[in-house]
């Protein structure tokens, strides 16, 4: 085969470019990037060498300052949040809406790690709802549930995933981690 010495090729699957978020706003925006991060903690405890390697392509551009094409999906989402100014002709901006930087790649090199600090984890969770402006109250049960996912029954499990599909179907059907989360679970 010609291309046989390529080993993984990583790019993001539906926002590789600002013209995919064109009439979203910065609140849109944030409720994708939050919903992602629910699933990617789901996603660490029943596919850990995946989300091991999702956040690597997260972790690529640590500081979020642009979107690139070979970042995941929600790096590029937190880019967004992050530089809404930047974003300006292609979405809303709120100035509001905020990204805690330093807990993400806190939390980015925990997964790494391998490590899990079910404390700092819950507080980044609260920190995201409120940084974010989640008002939704699907999604605050959602962060309930994925922060005690080992304490959630089965039925809680699965009511949660189906909340996160819910949010993501209309807007991000085709994002990397939805992909393989509707895969996998």
């Amino acid at each position: 085969m010609t291309f046989d010495f390529i080993q993984e090729l990583k790019e993001a699957r539906m926002f590789r470019g600002s013209d995919t978020l064109r009439g979203k706003s910065a609140r849109d925006v944030a409720t994708m990037a939050f919903a992602m991060i629910m699933m990617l903690e789901i996603l660490r405890s029943e596919d850990k060498e995946w989300t091991k390697s999702y956040v690597r392509s997260s972790m690529d551009h640590t500081n979020f300052g642009s979107m690139r094409t070979n970042a995941s999906d929600l790096h590029n989402l937190l880019s967004v949040i992050n530089n809404q100014d930047k974003y300006s002709a292609r979405i809303k901006s709120d100035a509001s809406i905020s990204v805690p930087v330093l807990a993400i790649r806190r939390y980015f090199r925990e997964i790494l790690s391998g490590q899990k600090n079910l404390g700092l984890d819950r507080t980044l969770f609260q920190s995201l709802e409120s940084a974010f402006k989640i008002s939704d109250s699907n999604l605050r049960k959602v962060r309930r549930n994925v922060g005690d996912w080992w304490l959630a029954s089965d039925t809680e499990k699965a009511s949660t995933r189906r909340l996160l599909k819910n949010v993501l179907q209309p807007t991000a059907h085709q994002a990397d981690i939805f992909v393989h989360f509707k895969n996998k679970l």
